[in-house]
């Protein structure tokens, strides 16, 4: 993003305040962290370079109103604090100070929220699915054979794709040491996945789609130099798993 040919990427050096959390994470070494930290402020001290736009990066605000007439001209944020909750996470409370930023156009780009699944346990604050390390729990903070979580609905909208590769590798660590251990539940063993799901109707996509859909993606890419060129509907990608 610093190499943007039109435009100036810009950040408010006192707005880099880390959480607890993350000055925690930062004193045990954290990559990511020290990553992160070490680019913004490598923006905060550039001088802008009269590029025709400029991206400013701001942090601990929260829009809190949309203003305008027949159209909006404006947004009012608000500055957050950031506070302890006591375990080990920070959340963001509102202050008093304002501000109204003048723009033409907004664009909506976050606000994910988990939703719940009929008979699996659900924490409505949270908007994730209760679990130990991605073995779900239940009302009594049990276990629940069989059922597991993995990526944002297991720990809210947060990190990168390595992350959630990170997140995924821990629940089916837990999930084989459960097979292993003959605590999976045994529904239905005789007859295969695809099977269960053709008799449900359910188009599934197997491994011999995801290689079709593998091989055509970085076809389109290798074009241009690049690694692949992503496929962007369901429909282009149920094209390529029946091809």
């Amino acid at each position: 993003m610093g190499e943007l040919a039109g435009a100036d990427i810009v950040v408010d050096p006192t707005e880099l305040e880390l959480d607890p959390a993350s000055e925690a994470e930062l004193a045990e070494g954290s990559n990511i962290v020290q990553r992160n930290m070490d680019i913004l402020r490598g923006f905060a001290a550039r001088q802008p370079t009269d590029k025709p736009r400029i991206v400013r990066l701001r942090f601990r605000v929260s829009p809190v109103a949309l203003l305008g007439e027949e159209r909006v001209e404006a947004v009012e944020i608000v500055r957050n604090r950031l506070e302890s909750d006591g375990g080990g996470s920070v959340r963001a409370v509102a202050t008093d100070e304002r501000d109204v930023i003048s723009c033409g156009i907004v664009f909506r780009s976050v606000g994910y929220r988990g939703v719940p699944l009929p008979g699996v346990p659900f924490d409505e604050k949270a908007a994730t699915i209760p679990n130990a390390s991605g073995r779900v729990l239940d009302d009594a903070g049990a276990p629940t054979p069989g059922l597991y979580a993995a990526g944002w609905i297991k720990r809210g909208p947060t990190g990168v794709i390595g992350t959630n590769k990170k997140d995924a590798t821990e629940t089916v660590e837990l999930l084989l040491e459960d097979a292993r251990a003959g605590r999976l539940p045994l529904v239905e063993r005789e007859r295969r996945l695809e099977d269960l799901l053709g008799a449900r109707g359910i188009e599934a996509v197997m491994y011999a789609g995801w290689t079709a859909i593998d091989a055509l993606e970085r076809g389109r890419g290798e074009r241009y130099g690049r690694p692949r060129i992503k496929l962007c509907t369901w429909t282009e990608l149920l094209a390529a798993a029946r091809g």
